[in-house]
């Protein structure tokens, strides 16, 4: 009897603590899976980042691909479910595991990858490849299952999709969040799919090697001139663009406290202690991103002297 109350236990904390896939339509034609805030592991299934899919009149069009096959092809199972009609093309917004990792299952469906130059180019390099089994080591059989692969399409500037009766125009951003960052843009819908740049209440990571925060910046000024109504992003509810605002915010607060900092002769260690007691420590993932970000932060401006 006690063995079996320590397994409904055991049972029930699975369940509570493992993310369900649950597909919400945003708009007429548009859907998205919401991820979990943190970091990835075992219990959340990678389930971390969202995914969003546009229908037109000749299938599907995904933005982004989650972090493993094993999800993606459930985001596909719950897409069926609306209407059966074929994946033509995940649109990759940038290199990060969460957002790529799951793109071998729109491949085996036929479906066009598209991405920028700068995926495909670490792709090619065989860096992508080392970077994937460093994941494995680091999660155990979280990635186990991924097998990475290459765009079809690539971008450098803009391209432009045109799908069943919708445009996708696909503009590159970085280096920004990535060296390798897209958004892309429905013209007719005023919908705006921004992958990691805009975030609200929630603050973004700028420790990835290929990362700008001068070039976020500019990106985020790029986005307020675009006429969106409806901001979706990798890792939030649906936004508008106050969101924008939000996470210009703390980037150029980050900037312009830790240059005062560096003028001033402070370390390293003093900038963080400096900036321990700030407004934004309350938001979500800033145990996570904020001290990466400093050191990130600190090593450019000493770039850009």
């Amino acid at each position: 009897m006690r063995y079996m109350k320590l397994l409904f236990v055991l049972v029930f904390l699975a369940y509570a603590i493992t993310p369900e896939m649950k597909l919400r339509r945003v708009q007429k034609d548009i859907y998205m899976v919401r991820g979990v805030d943190a970091l990835p592991s075992m219990e959340n299934r990678g389930f971390m980042s969202n995914a969003f899919a546009v229908l037109t009149e000749d299938g599907w069009v995904v933005i982004d691909a989650l972090s493993t096959p094993e999800l993606s092809k459930e985001f596909v199972d719950n897409l069926m479910r609306v209407r059966k009609a074929p994946i033509k093309y995940a649109i990759i917004t940038h290199y990060h595991p969460d957002h790529w990792y799951g793109a071998k299952t729109y491949k085996e469906l036929g479906a066009k990858i598209v991405a920028h130059k700068k995926l495909m180019d670490f792709y090619q390099s065989g860096e992508a490849q080392l970077a994937l089994e460093n994941a494995k080591q680091r999660f155990g059989d979280l990635f186990k299952s991924v097998v990475l692969v290459p765009p079809d399409i690539v971008v450098e500037d803009k391209y432009t999709l045109k799908v069943g009766g919708k445009t996708f125009e696909v503009i590159y951003m970085g280096p920004a969040h990535t060296d390798n960052d897209l958004v892309v843009y429905m013209p007719s819908e005023k919908v705006l799919f921004t992958g990691d740049l805009v975030l609200y209440n929630r603050i973004p990571f700028m420790g990835d090697r290929g990362a700008s925060s001068k070039g976020l910046v500019e990106a985020l000024h790029k986005i307020k001139k675009m006429d969106a109504k409806v901001i979706l992003g990798g890792h939030n509810e649906p936004m508008d663009m106050s969101a924008v605002d939000f996470t210009l915010g703390y980037v150029q607060f980050l900037r312009e406290n830790i240059r005062k900092a560096k003028e001033q002769g402070k370390s390293i260690d003093e900038i963080r202690e400096a900036l321990k007691d700030n407004p934004y420590r309350k938001y979500v993932m800033y145990d996570a991103f904020h001290n990466a970000n400093v050191f990130r932060v600190d090593a450019e401006l000493d770039m850009e002297e």
